[in-house]
């Protein structure tokens, strides 16, 4: 039932001297503050306030991360869009403006085309292996 306690839980927090205080956004209370003792914070305003608070910031910090997690998913598909159009773009740069292109130019497109597609190939396999349920976006 009772978890070891350690020294870094004998910490105390000014959340509720001081709610704006810096570094208080990612702490977190330890474990034996989960404990209601004899109905504590029904019988105590500051602690029923101090429970409110900390379950404020628990929620705040799980919906930050839940927002990251959004935007990191997306961006791993416009990174994944942005090798592929780069790939494409040094490839319509072989024929650009209808002009022959020296083979040294053509090399280097053809070049730049591939490693935009190595890189692409190499985002995708490391994006599912980080994330099986990934799909790129088109």
């Amino acid at each position: 039932k009772y978890l070891r306690m350690e020294k870094c839980h004998l910490k105390t927090t000014a959340a509720m001297a001081d709610p704006n205080a810096w570094g208080q956004r990612n702490a977190t209370l330890p474990w034996f503050w989960s404990l209601d003792v004899q109905g504590d914070s029904v019988s105590s305003d500051w602690m029923n306030e101090f429970y409110r608070v900390h379950w404020l910031r628990t929620k705040a910090l799980r919906d930050r991360w839940a927002e990251e997690l959004i935007l990191v998913e997306h961006e791993m598909g416009w990174t994944l869009e942005f090798f592929l159009f780069k790939a494409s773009t040094w490839l319509t740069r072989l024929t650009s403006n209808g002009e022959a292109q020296t083979e040294g130019h053509k090399c280097y497109a053809i070049r730049q085309a591939h490693m935009y597609q190595e890189l692409a190939k190499h985002a995708q396999a490391g994006f599912i292996k980080t994330n099986p349920t990934f799909r790129p976006i088109s």
